[in-house]
């Protein structure tokens, strides 16, 4: 018996609980068959001629009871194209993952910022009810986009992140329009910080990493001064910026 969400909880007590249930937040002892492993991925990449590192960047990184697997559907699809695209994320349109990521749970929309910037977030996955429509809060939410393929979740540390290109792609279609503008921004100044990077303009970069600095990072500089006729003490805040 297969399919993507673990047996749903329902009631107080189950029907049916004689099932052993393996999913993407735990496969062991057959974590090895959820995707292709990276023996089998160097195989294909000789035989078919493409790179490995381009394959390792575009769709691997989920991590199945401390494995790492890479998307069987968009491995095949890659080498028999011999072009790297988002393959499974096509299969579905971005709506699908738009609807959740967009619910109004308090601190979803940050850690969705964070792993859309590269970062792991915490999970706590415990209290997910294995269904599609029950959810109480944002780890909810990530819980069921780690068991849709979307995450992908690190049990023994308690988080979840992005797991490759393809699929932080399809976070940055969702957000285009509609309210992470924010967000949207610093993407496109990202990618246009590594463009300037790789084409050697090396004034423009240094002007450009000023800029964010200062808007990110600077920090205010506080100053005490002593004024003798008043006998008093006075400060001013400055801001450092430019540096």
């Amino acid at each position: 018996m297969t399919g993507i969400l673990p047996i749903k909880k329902y009631g107080q007590h189950s029907a049916q609980n004689m099932f052993y249930e393996y999913s993407m937040m735990d496969a062991a002892p057959i974590q090895e068959f959820t995707g292709f492993t990276g023996a089998e991925v160097d195989v294909l990449c000789r035989q078919y001629q493409v790179s490995r590192e381009d394959m390792r960047k575009w769709y691997d990184g989920y991590m199945v009871n401390g494995l790492s697997v890479y998307n069987p559907k968009s491995v095949v699809e890659s080498v028999l194209r011999g072009n790297f695209s988002n393959y499974w994320t096509k299969t579905e349109t971005y709506e699908a993952l738009r609807i959740y990521i967009q619910m109004d749970f308090d601190g979803l929309r940050g850690r969705i910022e964070r792993l859309i910037a590269g970062e792991s977030v915490s999970l706590n996955p415990n209290k997910y009810q294995n269904d599609m429509t029950t959810f109480e809060s944002a780890d909810d939410v990530l819980t069921l986009l780690v068991h849709l393929g979307y995450l992908t979740g690190d049990m023994e540390a308690g988080t979840c992140s992005i797991p490759n290109r393809e699929v932080q792609q399809e976070f940055i279609n969702c957000i285009e329009d509609g309210g992470w503008e924010n967000v949207m921004d610093a993407v496109r100044s990202s990618e246009e910080l590594l463009r300037m990077t790789f084409s050697g303009e090396e004034e423009a970069v240094a002007a450009h990493i000023a800029k964010v600095h200062e808007e990110n990072a600077s920090i205010p500089l506080v100053g005490v001064n002593y004024d003798r006729s008043s006998k008093k003490h006075t400060c001013r805040i400055e801001r450092v910026t430019g540096r």
